[in-house]
């Protein structure tokens, strides 16, 4: 009984966490993408490939649970879809329009290689490749 409780609490704070994501990216596209918010949402996508990183190498070496593999992966890929849509949508300065852009094919990449990682939450091959793209992406230390 106490581990459906953690199962729970898990699916509850998974969405609880999609919810937040959800909630700030669709605030943010209201205005202007200017040089601060660029700079914003370019660390948040280094953090969210590092943290796929982390969780992708857990999985190469067989440290963590496949279902927990299986969704942490779908929640970092939707927060970096979301910020493919943002970026590739609003409205830039003229000045970094292109760089925006740029960052919106940047947080689609990041996007399907976790996708990747969703589709294969026990396969050590694939965690550890997804681990190293992962990390290039996110310019992990």
């Amino acid at each position: 009984m106490h581990g459906v409780g953690l199962d729970v609490r898990s699916r509850l704070l998974r969405l609880l966490r999609i919810c937040v994501v959800a909630f700030v990216v669709a605030g943010c596209n209201g205005g202007t993408v200017d040089r601060h918010a660029l700079k914003n949402d370019a660390a948040t996508l280094d953090s969210v490939a590092c943290e796929g990183a982390l969780l992708a190498g857990d999985v190469a070496r067989g440290r963590t649970t496949t279902y927990f593999a299986r969704e942490q992966a779908e929640v970092l890929r939707i927060e970096s879809s979301n910020f493919a849509d943002a970026l590739s949508r609003r409205k830039a300065l003229p000045s970094i329009e292109r760089q925006v852009r740029e960052k919106a094919k940047h947080a689609a990449v990041l996007a399907v290689t976790l996708q990747r990682l969703h589709d294969h939450p026990s396969d050590h091959a694939v965690g550890a490749a997804v681990a190293s793209t992962l990390k290039k992406l996110g310019s992990c230390t």
